[in-house]
């Protein structure tokens, strides 16, 4: 469409700015096939209201450019986000309002049963006072050594990844040889075959050394950059250990007060809202006291990759751009996390957490049973629910840097993180960084620490009642790998963080970590060429 042009060649100026639209004038000496016209016929269009779509922004766009109903979420940092799966928060502080109802039931008649003098014959046949008192050791020696693996990593980031393969190594092989010289041959057996796979992964993965050390160096000065993001780990590590005790508590005081045997033990059972002394009650509860550590340890987790990775992704697209990094970032990442982006925090929790509990209960059932075909029926489906948990929680990590960034809601986090990292061909630079196998051997190891230590401790002083042995000690490794796991977060957000970030804005990371970003050109030079 042409518009009609003023003296020589200018376009005259009109009352509030609008140019009127007239139709083309006939043209009967055909002016247009003239290769000497004078001023061409260009169609002319408005500025543009806004800068071109990012990568992400263009996925929710349809074919004729005009964004879906989700296309408000796409906006970074959104000052007015909107509150996503708000269904799943209510459920957690529904949960959580039921785990305190029932904390407090059972440490009032736990109570009671103290004061009443019927406690010794209970503790002879359940757990007892030397069993918490194992516990809190169990998560205090959790917290130093977690505290101990996050200053090494900080101060020596390049012999991290290293000195965690060999004293992983080492440690495997010890204990495979306590456990073979205890005549614990299963266990020894096991463990053996879990350092034989780490003895030979790591020198299958030491060519990759190098890339995930510039990896971690690049989390680690970004996190002393931020010294609030130790903070924010702190305070996760916090929250899980005083609910720790308060679970330890309730789980003990749960059995003392409810455990069939230990009912009838008692001289009288005038408890209040104790009820008979059934089994199937017992279980249940069990269960669902399993299910809220585990989805309550979860949300603390997720709200700290959630904090962790907003503070991140904030240095990672605002660094050396005119407007700089806003003020408070790790405060204002943590509104978001606590507010609006709870619910998507609740929902990928809650998923994860019934996994969990499915695996714990299979791995139960396949210890008990008498059956040896039908332990190895329990230990296979096990091994099966392990594995689907893993890929889901693979998933997760990366797809709460959408929540993170733009407060996406949960489902449209992982599947547009999947859509994001195979278009850019992350997923092979994601499969080469080893910082995530190293953290999670340094939770697997503080976790068996502790799991030795509750070990040792009931063999040695042996006041634990009614061979509760392999319960305590696998309580004891559940405090120690999620305290680790806890601490860990930070450099794994980081890490995951800078990859989603990679994917969507690969030039930034050229501005913001040039090291980094020459690593990466220089060890996969086809994902440079696409950039």
């Amino acid at each position: 469409m042409s518009q009609p042009y003023g003296q020589h060649g200018q376009p005259p100026n009109y009352a509030g700015g609008q140019v009127p639209y007239y139709p083309p004038p006939p043209d009967p000496y055909n002016q247009k096939n003239n290769q000497y016209q004078q001023y061409p016929q260009h169609p002319q269009y408005p500025p543009p209201s806004a800068p071109p779509p990012s990568f992400m922004q263009s996925q929710s766009m349809g074919n004729n450019g005009e964004n879906n109903d989700n296309a408000g979420t796409n906006n970074k940092f959104n000052p007015t986000p909107k509150y996503r799966d708000l269904w799943a928060a209510i459920l957690f502080l529904l949960h959580l309002g039921a785990f305190i109802a029932l904390s407090v039931l059972a440490l009032r008649n736990y109570a009671a049963i103290q004061r009443s003098g019927s406690s010794d014959s209970v503790q002879k046949i359940t757990l007892n006072w030397s069993t918490i008192w194992l516990l809190l050791i169990c998560v205090g020696v959790g917290f130093v050594l977690s505290m101990i693996y996050l200053a090494f990593a900080e101060r020596f980031p390049r012999r991290f990844i290293i000195g965690t393969f060999i004293i992983s190594i080492l440690f495997y092989w010890a204990m495979a040889v306590f456990y073979f010289i205890a005549k614990y041959f299963s266990m020894a057996i096991l463990i053996a075959i879990v350092a034989i796979f780490y003895t030979l992964f790591f020198f299958w993965w030491r060519p990759l050394i190098p890339f995930s050390s510039v990896m971690l160096e690049t989390v680690i000065d970004i996190t002393k950059k931020f010294k609030s993001l130790l903070l924010v780990a702190f305070s996760g590590l916090f929250l899980e250990t005083l609910y720790s005790i308060w679970w330890i508590f309730t789980f003990i005081a749960a059995y003392q007060v409810w455990y069939p045997e230990a009912c009838r033990a008692r001289s009288d059972n005038n408890l209040p809202a104790t009820g008979a002394c059934e089994s199937g009650k017992i279980v249940a509860i069990v269960v669902f006291l399993l299910f809220s550590f585990y989805w309550t340890s979860q949300v603390i987790q997720t709200w700290v990759h959630v904090t962790t990775s907003g503070v991140f992704a904030t240095y990672y697209f605002f660094e050396g751009t005119p407007q700089g990094v806003p003020s408070m970032p790790t405060l204002r990442s943590a509104k978001r996390a606590s507010t609006t982006s709870f619910g998507s925090i609740c929902f990928g929790s809650l998923i994860v957490a019934l996994l969990q509990v499915i695996r714990a209960l299979l791995r139960s059932a396949a210890q008990e049973t008498d059956n040896p075909f039908g332990a190895f029926c329990f230990a296979c489906a096990s091994v099966i629910v392990d594995m689907v948990e893993s890929l889901l929680q693979y998933f997760n990590f990366y797809a709460y840097t959408q929540v993170a960034i733009y407060g996406k809601s949960f489902r449209e986090s992982v599947k547009d993180t999947w859509t994001l990292i195979k278009d850019r061909g992350v997923e092979a630079i994601i499969n080469d960084n080893l910082i995530g196998t190293v953290i999670a051997m340094g939770a697997l190891l503080v976790g068996i620490v502790t799991a030795l230590i509750s070990y040792l401790y009931v063999i040695i002083l042996k006041n634990v009642g009614g061979g509760y042995i392999p319960l305590v000690v696998f309580l004891g490794f559940i405090i120690g790998f999620q305290m680790m796991t806890i601490m860990g977060s930070i450099i794994l957000s980081g890490s995951a963080t800078t990859f989603v970030c990679l994917a969507e804005d690969p030039r930034a990371l050229e501005r913001t970590k040039p090291d980094l970003y020459r690593a990466i050109r220089n060890t996969y030079p086809s994902f440079a060429t696409g950039m």
